[in-house]
């Protein structure tokens, strides 16, 4: 592994394990070796092979079963970015497999429409952030465009460094400001792709997409933060995994 790395290492070792079964190192129906096998043959930790499996894993390529171990199912990725949630903790992954490219900052008021969609007063102020969100696989494409908007007193002590930060929001929120996540409310719906931002996503007008709106909760129950992401059907997939309590 290459240890001048741009990317994080668990992407490089991504990259790596989808050529070589795409190159038929690793064939169709074949099985991997196991992650601490994996972490042994490319010398780094058994954590960065889990990380890296996941990614290999979204992209299609392998299938992962406590039995049967790792198996390769396909040779090329399938289209689109796959992202499955059940923590804050993955949100931070998708940050980290993710580039944020931020468009624009400036305070708002909150039009009746923006209200409804948020759930915030008409009238209220906040500071909205405008990006784009890149997958680092496939940089020339963006993933989503992302609105963020923020609590007017968070979003001042937050603003200067909204460009250069590369993790989640929330985190310079928590670093700044005190203001620790502890809920996460998210609402997913089918939408046409507006005509403000397709051109940014270099897509059609009114074609199928998902939006996904989440308000971001402190400790006492506050929402400081909302976003509205909007996805391109054909870039994005969203997993969910259900487990039954025994």
């Amino acid at each position: 592994m290459n240890k001048g790395h741009m990317k994080p290492l668990y992407m490089e070792l991504a990259d790596q394990l989808t050529q070589e079964i795409g190159d038929g190192t690793f064939a169709v129906g074949a099985a991997l070796p196991s992650e601490l096998d994996l972490a042994k043959l490319y010398g780094v930790s058994r954590a960065t092979v889990r990380s890296a499996l996941q990614r290999v894993q979204d992209l299609g390529l392998i299938s992962r079963r406590k039995r049967s171990g790792i198996r390769v199912e396909a040779s090329k990725p399938r289209a689109g970015f796959r992202q499955s949630l059940s923590s804050i903790e993955d949100l931070i992954q998708f940050a980290v497999a993710t580039e944020r490219h931020v468009q624009s900052i400036r305070e708002i008021t909150a039009s009746p429409r923006l209200a409804a969609q948020l759930g915030i007063a008409p009238g209220s102020r906040w500071l909205r952030v405008e990006m784009l969100r890149i997958d680092l696989a496939k940089p020339t494409t963006p993933i989503c465009w992302t609105e963020v908007y923020l609590d007017p007193t968070v979003g001042m002590a937050i603003r200067r460094k909204l460009r250069k930060h590369k993790g989640l929001i929330c985190e310079l929120v928590e670093q700044h400001c005190g203001r620790m996540v502890r809920e996460v409310r998210q609402e997913i719906r089918a939408v046409g792709l507006p005509a403000r931002i397709a051109e940014a996503l270099a897509g059609e007008q009114d074609s199928y997409a998902l939006e996904i709106v989440r308000h971001y909760l402190d400790q006492r129950g506050l929402v400081f933060e909302a976003t509205v992401s909007v996805f391109p059907a054909d870039r994005f997939t969203y997993g969910l995994r259900l487990t039954r309590h025994e």
